[in-house]
């Protein structure tokens, strides 16, 4: 099964990047008055977190990509049950067994969506949601990451194998910035998986039906090597990424996400 790592990477910026967080203007007036307190304590508002796919990205190894990405496309492609990259609904068992081992999904989960979309020439989103059904359908918890994109240099002269895994020698330098997260719990199952993960924030008590854009920055360097789409496979995205500085090299961590046609 895929390398979860890094969604539970994402996962724990939010416990140490939203600095404060505020509802979106959509709910009525009653309603903010009666939440505004603590909403206020505990997220800054902003005004927009894209999360449509929408342009593309260009420099990384000095090629072009847009679209839709991610470590769970491959099984789709390979026929994997459980994963229909037509909705990019992952409802295999294993996969959600796995994820709920480390980093516990909100109960009642039975599918979920993970990926990753380019959202501008530099810009993409990170999308979580999880669902009660198989079918990606009935919604508990949404989570998505915004990040703004630097794209770097250019790098040669890496390591080719790891492990049972073989890479390009060459890859481009990119950093990435969060400038937003915004999270919704569609049931009272969703409502007390945020709590829980939000636990160390100060004030937070998410309501069921709210959406919440709050302001978060968490920066990440990273390698990223694309290879276009083929005849008989699809694009690919391989990262390596560091909190702190540039990765010098391919590891055993370094991850492979696949686009959907």
């Amino acid at each position: 099964m895929s390398k979860t790592y890094f969604l539970l990477a994402m996962i724990g910026c939010i416990i140490v990047t939203i600095s404060s967080c505020a509802k979106e203007k959509e709910e009525t007036s009653d309603d903010a008055a009666s939440s505004s307190s603590s909403s206020s304590s505990w997220c800054t508002e902003v005004s927009s977190c894209s999360a449509t796919p929408s342009g593309s990205i260009t420099g990384v190894d000095n090629d072009t990509f847009s679209g839709v990405f991610s470590v769970f496309h491959v099984y789709g492609d390979n026929g994997t049950s459980g994963f229909d990259n037509a909705t990019d609904c992952v409802s295999n068992e294993d996969a959600l067994g796995d994820l709920n081992s480390k980093m516990t999904l909100p109960t009642g989960t039975n599918s979920m969506i993970f990926n990753n979309a380019v959202t501008s020439s530099s810009s993409f989103a990170e999308r979580i949601y999880t669902y009660s059904d198989t079918s990606c359908s009935t919604e508990i918890t949404t989570v998505v990451f915004s990040y703004n994109l630097t794209v770097g240099d250019n790098v040669s002269g890496l390591t080719t194998s790891v492990g049972d895994n073989t890479y390009s020698s060459t890859a481009t330098k990119v950093t990435y910035t969060q400038s937003c997260v915004a999270l919704k719990a569609s049931s009272d199952a969703g409502a007390t998986f945020l709590k829980t993960l939000l636990s160390s924030v100060s004030g937070i008590d998410p309501a069921v039906g709210t959406s919440y854009k709050c302001e978060a920055t968490d920066t990440k360097y990273a390698l990223w090597k694309y290879t276009p789409e083929r005849t008989s496979w699809p694009g690919a995205l391989v990262e390596e990424t560091s909190s702190s500085a540039y990765p010098s090299d391919w590891s055993t961590s370094t991850d492979t996400m696949t686009f959907i046609p």
